[in-house]
């Protein structure tokens, strides 16, 4: 089996102006103050977005310095730290706003808020008009969907030979040029997430969150079940809260149906004040009655993590998901080729596959002659 691992490199390689760090950041900016900007979606008041991240860029320098290790309060963070200063430190002088990859604002974030004493629900709520305003920018007007009619025939060729494709994207570029499966790990424009979905099984319950929202046909890709945040291991914990909550409907369901104590206790928990636990009764309520009826898992996390064969991983940054490479390191695959930009690169992805490094399995190009005989 030959698999392929795809980030955004390759939305870079056929448009190098709109889709670099640089570039997204600059028009989340400038997205800003667009007439047609949708407050209703992410801000009431957009310049408020535009001022914030400023004061998050001016606070940079002091978490490279170390300044905000204090700050730091879980072992995610300590790491996303640890990363942050190996990518910028050497740029603490010249660093711009636009230097720093968007996702790592949401790490500057949460240090800020926790050096304010800033909690949930607004930590939350000012998070997520981050990763939105970031889905905006990315989609760019839906050019984003555009850039396979810039593949030339040889890469698509190249594309065609894979068993299957992983992406880090959440375009639908590759998915238009190939048959055989592309594997959306961090989400997608094109699939709504659970909250949103009035057909997902969050939305059976009682308390629907579906009933609070008004989604907006027009920004679909808004309510997408695209994940964004600066630590891999946020990311992996998303993804696999859906395989493991449905792992527990399966064995409460079967519990309800075989001891009638198990029955009677998941019974009373409908009438729980806790809303958490009277959805937990009334969700093995429904599986009982549709066994069908699962949390959507469409991350497809567990199906990397059992690849076998040949990886090949291009476009890919090493500087962040590296819940990624972990998994990678676990997996059975019997060889693992990194294309990379330059050797930095190559450093830190031996770092982050050592069992595969250990075993003579990693391997390394050159992503500048791979881009040359695709041309």
């Amino acid at each position: 089996m030959k698999h392929l691992l795809v980030g955004n490199g390759i939305n870079i390689q056929f448009n190098s102006t709109d889709y670099t760090t640089q570039q997204i950041v600059l028009r989340i900016l400038k997205n800003c103050d667009r007439k047609d900007f949708p407050s209703h979606i992410i801000v009431d008041f957009p310049y408020l977005l535009k001022n914030y991240l400023g004061q998050l860029f001016l606070e940079a320098r002091d978490v490279i310095r170390g300044q905000y290790d204090q700050y730091a309060n879980c072992s995610a963070e300590r790491a996303s730290l640890v990363s942050f200063r190996e990518q910028y430190a050497s740029k603490i002088r010249t660093l711009r706003m636009t230097d720093i990859g968007f996702e790592d604002y949401y790490l500057l974030h949460d240090l800020c808020c926790h050096k304010t004493g800033t909690v949930n629900p607004d930590q939350f709520y000012v998070r997520e008009a981050l990763r939105i305003s970031y889905l905006f920018a990315i989609y760019n007007d839906g050019k984003v969907n555009e850039l396979y009619r810039l593949y030339p025939e040889k890469f698509v060729n190249y594309l065609r030979q894979f068993d299957s494709i992983f992406t880090t994207n959440y375009d639908s570029n590759v998915d238009s040029v190939v048959e055989n499966p592309v594997y959306h790990i961090h989400g997608q424009f094109d699939k709504l997430a659970a909250v949103y979905d009035p057909t997902s099984f969050r939305n059976q319950l009682p308390d629907a969150p579906i009933k609070e929202y008004e989604v907006d046909p027009q920004y679909l890709y808004l309510y997408s079940n695209a994940l964004s945040t600066h630590c891999g291991e946020y990311k992996e914990f998303q993804v696999k809260q859906y395989s493991l909550a449905n792992s527990a409907m399966e064995k409460l369901a079967a519990a309800y149906l075989k001891d009638e104590h198990i029955k009677a206790d998941v019974d009373s928990w409908t009438k729980d004040t806790n809303t958490i636990t009277a959805n937990m009764g009334y969700a093995v309520q429904m599986k009982v009655q549709h066994p069908e009826l699962t949390f959507t898992d469409d991350y497809h996390f567990e199906k990397l993590s059992k690849i076998t064969g040949e990886l090949v991983i291009l476009g890919l940054s090493p500087w962040n998901d590296f819940h990624i490479f972990e998994t990678i390191d676990k997996s059975e695959i019997d060889a693992c080729t990194f294309y990379y930009f330059s050797e930095e690169q190559c450093e830190k992805v031996r770092s982050l596959l050592p069992i595969t490094n250990q075993r003579g399995a990693l391997h390394f190009s050159s992503v500048q002659e791979f881009w040359r005989t695709v041309r």
